[in-house]
């Protein structure tokens, strides 16, 4: 098994990449807009990605879908809301059914694993948060995205909070450049500190995604999906997170400015990461990271594969896919519910997250 989760370019595998994956074995692969054309195509390709995987574990088949801007599946009618238009309601039950709908159209789709809840602050900052977070305080952002997570767990769903230890602070998107943000461990783990809503619901999150953001007083040189002073010292042994990681995307701007994603790969294993996200032309990168990877301590990839493989056993066997009048009723249901919570009207400022 490669440690890798892999994007993919189109609706359908291209030779090179049935090739590609079939010899590698990545541990996982994810979906954007730009595979999803509709529910019997999506299914088919998320199938064909089971089919190719020779372990008798599930593959880790990963989307962001957050609701409001962050959403895959607009194309084919399902956009629910938004973190930030259902924590407005100070509704748990919207809230569970947001999780609810969420979870049926996933599994319907194939797909096990949702990149969420977000459990930054919200900020009005470009830096690609605004509309995605639960709230501004810790114990709201604690308390409605731990009733999504749960429920999502219910329903057979995976999830990966994000974007450990907390970018509310930065200043810039890092799609685009590489972010900064202040704080001691100390600050990170205070009352409203970047880092508590982590390591509240720690216990309730099977994975964490870990951010393209440079924590100043843990590590002032490499971001912190690539620093041991993050991953190792302050997430697994400080807060002592069994769970597997996930980084962000290594082709964002913030990574590719001063590394490859082969070589980013790579430097996010050794850092404690499980899971590196190379989202995009994958088939340029995979097989250096695979190269480059294999040279890592056989002793760290060996934790490396117990972790996924232990993810990996919790994942269920796909539902069957449903049929033309289920989904349509499903479409229809997701409709209604989003006419009874509206988003907030914010100058949200653009990113490509929403555009993927």
């Amino acid at each position: 098994m490669l440690p890798i989760i892999a994007g993919i370019e189109g609706t359908e595998l291209s030779e090179q990449e049935q090739y590609l994956f079939t010899r590698l074995q990545p541990a996982g692969y994810i979906l954007f807009s730009r595979n999803i054309e509709d529910v019997e195509q999506t299914r088919e390709l998320t199938d064909r990605l089971r089919h190719l995987t020779s372990s008798p574990d599930e593959p880790i088949i990963a989307i962001d879908q957050e609701g409001g801007r962050v959403v895959r599946t607009a194309k084919i009618g399902v956009s629910l809301p938004s973190a930030a238009a259902l924590a407005a309601t100070r509704s748990e039950h919207i809230i569970t059914q947001a999780a609810h709908y969420t979870a049926r159209g996933l599994h319907a789709l194939g797909v096990n694993t949702v990149l969420a809840p977000v459990l930054d602050y919200g900020s009005r900052r470009e830096n690609a948060l605004g509309g995605r977070c639960w709230g501004s305080e810790s114990q709201q952002v604690i308390s409605y995205a731990g009733v999504w997570n749960r429920v999502m767990h219910r329903q057979g769903i995976m999830t990966c909070a994000k974007h450990f230890p907390g970018m509310g602070e930065a200043l810039n998107d890092p799609h685009f450049s590489l972010p900064r943000i202040p704080g001691t461990r100390i600050d990170l783990l205070a009352e409203n500190g970047a880092s508590t809503p982590f390591h509240a619901l720690m216990s309730e999150l099977p994975a964490m995604m870990v951010a393209h953001v440079v924590v100043q007083e843990l590590d002032a040189l490499r971001p912190a999906s690539l620093s041991d002073a993050v991953v190792k010292d302050f997430l697994r042994t400080q807060l002592a997170y069994e769970g597997v990681v996930f980084t962000d995307d290594l082709c964002m701007g913030a990574i590719t400015q001063k590394y490859s994603p082969a070589q980013a790969a790579a430097s996010a294993l050794s850092a404690g990461c499980d899971a590196p996200l190379i989202c995009h032309q994958t088939t340029l990168h995979i097989e250096e990271a695979a190269t480059i990877i294999n040279e890592l301590p056989q002793v760290l990839l060996h934790d490396v594969e117990l972790r996924l493989e232990r993810f990996r056993t919790h994942i269920p066997r796909p539902l069957p896919t449903p049929r033309f009048i289920e989904w349509n009723m499903y479409v229809d249901d997701v409709h209604a519910f989003c006419e009874k919570v509206p988003e907030p009207e914010e100058d949200v400022p653009s990113s490509p997250v929403q555009h993927y």
